[in-house]
C-alpha cells in the first residue's frame, strides 16, 4: 500500500465533470462527462481554466481519454463510441463504434477508462474486465483479461480513468454498480491484469467544496495524469474545485496484506463480471 503527499495544489474548474485527464508533450487536456455537457478541453495547469474546448454531440458522453501520436482519443460511455479529436486544435477527425458495440466475440458493457502506452491501447468497462485493443483499428488484440488481486483473491470492478505510469497501468476505483465509490487508486500489470499494488489517497474528497463533499457517491475521485518528463502525477475528481500534485510514498502499513487495502478501499460487495 502507497500513501501520499501534496506537492501543490491547483485550481481546477469546479462544472468540469472529470471522466478523463492526460498529457501530450507539456500540455494538459481533459475529457469532460454528462450528456449535452461533454467535451474536450485544452487545460490550463495554473488556472484550470481551457485555452481551448470542444463539445461533444449531445447525445455523447463523455469517458476516458488518451493520446496516440498527434491524436487525441476520447471514450464514451453507453454509445461505445471513440471520437478522435487532432491535436493540438482539437478539432474533430472522426467517430467510431468500438468492435465490441456490435460483435459477439468480443462484448464490452460500457466505455470507462482509456490509456495508452504508445503501442496499445487499454479499455474498462465497468466490469473487471481490462481489453487490449489496436490504437488505429480499435480492434482486439487477444481476449480480455479480469483485474484480479491475488491478495485479496477477488477480482476488482469498476476501474474507471486510466494512466499508464513508468510500465504500469494506474486507475481510479468506481464501483458504481456494486454501490461503493473508492479514494484509492490500483496499480495494475498490462500484461497479465494482476494487481501489482494499490495507492491511497483519502483526505483529498475532504479539500472540495461542501458540495461535492455531500456527493460522496457521485462527485469521486476521478482523472490521474502523468507528466512521464517530470514524473509529476496530477489527480483531481468530478467537480472538483482542487487539482494536485501528489507525490507517492510506501507507507507504515506497505507490509499489510491484501486484507488491509480491501478495507480502506471501499470495493463494495463481489458484483457484475464482464
Amino acid at each position: 500500500m502507497s500513501t501520499y503527499e501534496i506537492v501543490a495544489t491547483w485550481p481546477h474548474d469546479p462544472r468540469a465533470f472529470t471522466q478523463g485527464l492526460v498529457f501530450a508533450g507539456k500540455e494538459l487536456y481533459e475529457s469532460d462527462g454528462l450528456y449535452k455537457n461533454s467535451k474536450v478541453r485544452h487545460v490550463d495547469v495554473a488556472t484550470g481554466s481551457s485555452h481551448k474546448a470542444t463539445a461533444n454531440s449531445a447525445h455523447h458522453f463523455g469517458e476516458g481519454l488518451a493520446v496516440v501520436g498527434d491524436t487525441l482519443l476520447q471514450l464514451t460511455w453507453q454509445e461505445k463510441v471513440v471520437n478522435r479529436f487532432r491535436l493540438p486544435d482539437l478539432s474533430l477527425v472522426d467517430s467510431r463504434p468500438l468492435p465490441c458495440a456490435s460483435s459477439a466475440s468480443f462484448v464490452c458493457y460500457q466505455g470507462w477508462g482509456l490509456a495508452s502506452d504508445g503501442q496499445r491501447l487499454y479499455l474498462t468497462d465497468s466490469t473487471d474486465k481490462l481489453f487490449t485493443l489496436d490504437p488505429q483499428t480499435l480492434e482486439p488484440l487477444g481476449p480480455p483479461q479480469q483485474i484480479y488481486d491475488r491478495q485479496m483473491r477477488r477480482p476488482i470492478n469498476g476501474v474507471n480513468e486510466l494512466e499508464w505510469v513508468d510500465g504500469e497501468l494506474w486507475g481510479n476505483i468506481y464501483p458504481m454498480y456494486q454501490g461503493s465509490a473508492s479514494e484509492c487508486l490500483v496499480r495494475i500489470n498490462a500484461t497479465d491484469a494482476s494487481v501489482l499494488g494499490w495507492v491511497d489517497l483519502r483526505g483529498l474528497l475532504k479539500r472540495q467544496r461542501q458540495e461535492v463533499r455531500s456527493q460522496p457517491r457521485n462527485l469521486v475521485l476521478n482523472g490521474v495524469a502523468y507528466h512521464e518528463e517530470s514524473r509529476r502525477l496530477y489527480v483531481t475528481g468530478k467537480q472538483w474545485d482542487k487539482m494536485y500534485q501528489v507525490r507517492i510514498m510506501a507507507d507504515a502499513k506497505s507490509h499489510q496484506s491484501g486484507a488491509y487495502a480491501n478495507s480502506i478501499c471501499a470495493l463494495g460487495a463481489l458484483g457484475r463480471s464482464g
